[in-house]
């Protein structure tokens, strides 16, 4: 596994249940049945395109309504136009006359026509309802005392009333030719459409069984040579089925043999991987009890030595008493070099594959003190933090020892490429709660990266270098843990670095209590 994730590869157990429901499916469906799902779904086809049509007239017709009130409103307009410009020249022609009361009468005539008109607009133009108020404002002055002052005011109101009308009938203009148009445009799409509907639906008639056969063939010939890859060692890939029918059945039992197949070589993997382990651990056992024998010969001596040394130097008439003379120094290295010796040869030796109860911290501590002779941790502070209340817990000690020297190792490796003024460490702490015992192994390395984190888990993932690491120690170790009813789970954050949590429960512990 890489050396930058202190642990690893979950993804693969999160990705057997998802195969396993991938094998599952609906009810398959036969042949004959898809036969009939096909004229049902042509005959929905029709059913559509008839409500499409009806639809699209539906709008056409409305649009048709519109251009009309559009029509409507236009000439309404134009009527107006015509009264203000005949209202205007009878007010113009009252600046001239001789009699100005009997001409401002005439105007006014035509003033009240015209304002009459205006009514039916002036709802849905509130510019006209105000030069409509200003108009009878002149005509009560008119009526009252006629005069050139208030003509002249009209005719301004007039001008201006007549420059509002002239815009909105361009504007009713412009909408009445984009209603025609659009009119126009949604005649030729119904047109177009139902023409391109019913071209559609014969290609889709004459179509169908060429097309069917053809996805047949080609499922078959992928279901071949899926097939073939399986022989050739092809494990990680299912296929994907995409029908529901007879072969869609065949295509699910062929990936239910493949993650057979990879499940059986998968066991198979696991265990040469602990045979591996045992067999290591065995040999450093007997190397380390043969060099324990071979070391405590001169340590004894040295130690008889050393004794008789501090025996001489303790007596008063010794003349390097206080000097240079350090038996006791000597004494203590070697009981140092037995004890190192002894730990060895206790951590090496064969231990039970069945669930036995173990003091979890001394297990951990165990673990710790003999990585820590690996050369990867000399510049690593090692420290842990042990949960006194920690119970006794049901497990298999190799397995569990196994999974803590490879996180371990793990994260030595991540911080080995740190640069070397970065002060290494590595944190294993214990603690307990009701329900289960938890394990927390964290580095602060480099992190992993997101896009490496979601790959962790996966077999044979790995970015260390050929020959340093295979990719499976991670994705065992969770099996372990998953094993004994426990978890395995990783956090990481890139540039502080990776905890790595891994939970035990309780109950077997308390059961067997």
């Amino acid at each position: 596994m890489n050396s930058r994730t202190l642990a690893g590869q979950d993804g693969n157990a999160a990705a057997e249940p998802q195969a396993s429901a991938a094998t599952r499916s609906p009810r398959p469906l036969s042949l004959k049945t898809k036969g009939i799902l096909a004229f049902v779904a042509m005959v929905i086809y029709v059913v559509l395109i008839g409500t499409a049509t009806e639809m699209q007239r539906q709008n056409l017709l409305e649009g048709v309504g519109k251009l009309e009130q559009a029509h409507r409103v236009e000439a309404q307009l134009l009527e107006i136009n015509t009264s203000m410009a005949r209202t205007l020249l009878a007010v113009n022609l009252t600046f001239s006359a001789d009699d100005l009361a009997a001409a401002s009468i005439r105007a006014m005539i035509e003033v009240e026509a015209t304002l009459s008109l205006l009514e039916a607009i002036q709802g849905a133009h509130p510019e006209i309802t105000r030069f409509s108020n200003s108009l009878h404002a002149d005509v009560r002055d008119i009526a009252q005392a006629p005069s050139i002052e208030v003509l002249g005011r009209m005719r301004a109101t007039l001008n201006g009333l007549i420059i509002e009308l002239d815009r909105l009938t361009q504007e009713a203009h412009a909408v009445r030719l984009s209603l025609l148009d659009a009119y126009r445009q949604n005649y030729d799409r119904i047109t177009l459409s139902g023409l391109a509907m019913l071209v559609v639906g014969l290609i889709l008639l004459g179509a169908v069984i060429a097309i069917f056969f053809s996805r047949l063939t080609w499922d078959i010939r992928k279901l071949e040579a899926h097939a073939r890859g399986i022989v050739m060692g092809d494990r990680d890939n299912p296929m994907q089925v995409t029908r529901n029918d007879e072969l869609g059945s065949l295509m699910r039992a062929v990936n239910r043999m493949q993650e057979d197949l990879r499940q059986h070589e998968r066991n198979i993997e696991r265990a040469r991987f602990e045979r591996f382990h045992r067999e290591k651990m065995v040999a450093v056992g007997s190397l380390a009890a043969q060099l324990a024998h071979e070391i405590n010969n001169p340590i004894a001596a040295i130690t008889g030595v050393a004794s008789a040394m501090n025996q001489v130097q303790q007596a008063d008439h010794c003349p390097n008493r206080g000097h240079t003379c350090k038996p006791g120094l000597i004494l203590e290295q070697a009981r140092r070099i037995s004890l190192i010796t002894r730990q060895i040869a206790d951590f090496t030796r064969p231990q039970t594959q069945r669930p036995e109860l173990l003091n979890l911290n001394e297990l951990v501590r165990n673990t710790c003190a003999f990585v820590s002779y690996d050369r990867r941790f000399r510049r690593i502070a090692l420290t842990t933090e042990l949960d006194d209340e920690m119970p006794a817990i049901r497990a298999i000690a190799d397995h569990l020892t196994q999974v803590l020297m490879n996180l371990l190792i793990n994260a030595a490796d991540a911080l080995d490429e740190m640069p070397s003024e970065h002060q290494a460490e590595i944190r294993v702490a214990t603690r307990v709660d009701e329900r289960e015992a938890t394990i927390e192994i964290s580095d602060n390395g480099g992190g992993i990266a997101p896009e490496m984190l979601e790959r962790v888990f996966e077999e044979y993932f790995t970015t260390k270098p050929a020959g340093k690491g295979t990719g499976l120690g991670l994705a065992l170790s969770r099996e372990l843990i998953q094993d004994a009813g426990g978890s395995l789970v990783l956090e990481s954050t890139p540039g502080l670095g990776t905890t790595v949590r891994l939970t035990l429960p309780l109950l077997a512990a308390e059961q067997a209590t």
